[in-house]
């Protein structure tokens, strides 16, 4: 239970930081294919397993609920104040994953190479149309209408869905329709109870209920039938991920050099802990 609540709690602050993937942070702590089958499997009319799938997917959201909250601005302060050496960390623990996915999840299937490529080259696409991290100060929230309340459930569908996917991050796709600021300021004052910010968050969270079943049952449905291409898709996703996030035009200096790499080793040694307790 712990475990999960934790691993929940790691997947919804993957999802505050734009370039990281939810998804691939899932597939690190062998929580992949468990929730794809779980989410699925609550919706089916016969399920014996229907309490624990729901208990099991429970201990994750509240975990997600609570990394998303607490970290809004943790993130924020980490980033601002050591933004190389957090990052250098996360691309440890993407590098270091590829080869505990290609373990774990491909169960004896060789990797198509095609479908790794196509994984890397849908990554770079939208690296490619990201217009970049700009600062939106949120002075006054927006009017609360119908409209505005059928956008966020949108924008839910868009955080639920690329939450479960590995390698796409659900942050960095708000960027790119220029949604993410917006959505960080909310869930950072959620503790004020206002309800010009509970109304839409909870309209946020249906549309991430939504996109969180309909891209997990497509998902599971593949993994089932396609496993080989699925699963090599994903690493190629996972991949390209890793190199994206490397900070580029900027001057290093020895320290940073050296910070960041022990980061990144930090990284790697955190996936191997995580492995040999896996298994």
């Amino acid at each position: 239970m712990i475990k999960n609540i934790l691993g929940g709690m790691a997947i919804g602050m993957a999802n505050m930081i734009p370039g990281v993937s939810g998804g691939t942070i899932m597939v690190l702590l062998g929580l992949f294919d468990k929730m794809i089958k779980s989410i699925s499997n609550i919706t089916k009319v016969s399920n014996p397993q229907r309490k624990k799938d729901i208990f099991f997917l429970f201990q994750i959201l509240i975990g997600a609920a609570v990394g998303l909250v607490v970290f809004a601005n943790i993130i924020d302060w980490i980033f601002k104040h050591y933004p190389i050496q957090t990052v250098f960390w996360f691309i440890g623990l993407i590098v270091q994953s590829i080869p505990f996915v290609m373990k774990k999840e491909l169960k004896g299937y060789k990797v198509s190479w095609l479908t790794i490529i196509l994984g890397i080259l849908t990554v770079l696409l939208i690296v490619y149309y990201n217009p970049g991290e700009q600062v939106i100060e949120i002075n006054a929230y927006p009017q609360v209408t119908l409209m505005f309340l059928i956008k966020l459930i949108f924008i839910g569908i868009i955080i639920g869905g690329t939450m479960i996917l590995p390698g796409v991050s659900g942050s960095m796709i708000l960027l790119i329709i220029g949604q993410y600021y917006l959505f960080k300021t909310y869930v950072a004052n959620i503790l004020t109870l206002k309800l010009v910010i509970l109304i839409p968050l909870f309209f946020i969270g249906i549309g991430i209920m939504l996109g969180i079943v309909l891209i997990s049952k497509s998902t599971r449905y593949l993994l089932e039938n396609h496993r080989r291409v699925t699963v090599s898709f994903i690493l190629g996703l996972i991949i390209a991920s890793a190199f994206v996030l490397i900070p580029k035009d900027i001057t290093y200096d020895w320290m940073e050099i050296l910070t960041a790499a022990l980061a990144f080793l930090f990284g790697t040694v955190v996936v191997l802990g995580i492995e040999k307790l896996d298994g």
